[in-house]
């Protein structure tokens, strides 16, 4: 100990563990191209799974993670693995429901005793097995946000204040 302790000079606490393979700059990018969605970045699909995290990483910055650290990476810039939720697209919900209670009390009446009055039968056609969206699935999406399917099949990000319903 001849020397004493001079030389702790400029040896600052460097961090511990392996040093992270982006820099801050490729995370913030990163993240602008997640939020983005994956339709936007090449993709074919609306939602973002980690494999198609790992792919964009590699194709943007050349960098290759594990999958299996990958959600590690994502909940660390921000992002959390979250269920969508359906927005209808029906925006004027006054003019709906003023024109089904037209149908329900003029339109629909009259055609009942229309076929009354002609010994007819009236067939009605069940249009709701099949749902057009498809199912809603889990994507990456920012934490402060929730996330929605839109009625052209796409996901996108809504602040929690502006959200409705």
């Amino acid at each position: 100990m001849h020397k004493g302790v001079g030389w702790l000079i400029g040896q600052h606490y460097q961090g511990r563990g392996r040093k992270s393979k982006l820099t801050k700059d490729q995370k913030n990018k990163l993240v602008e191209l997640i939020k983005k969605g994956p339709e936007d970045n090449g993709f074919h699909c609306g939602i973002w799974n980690t494999a198609m995290i790992a792919e964009l990483i590699w194709l943007k910055f050349e960098v290759r993670y594990n999958l299996n650290y990958l959600s590690s990476l994502m909940k660390k810039l921000g992002f959390s693995y979250q269920k969508a939720r359906f927005v209808t697209d029906r925006q004027e919900e006054e003019k709906y429901e003023l024109e089904r209670k037209t149908w329900l009390e003029e339109t629909l009446p009259a055609i009942m005793e229309k076929a009354v009055e002609e010994k007819s039968v009236v067939l009605f056609g069940d249009e709701v097995s099949f749902a057009m969206w498809g199912s809603l699935a889990r994507t990456w999406a920012p934490i402060s946000g929730s996330r929605y399917f839109c009625e052209s099949l796409f996901w996108a990000s809504q602040p929690k204040q502006a959200a409705k319903t």
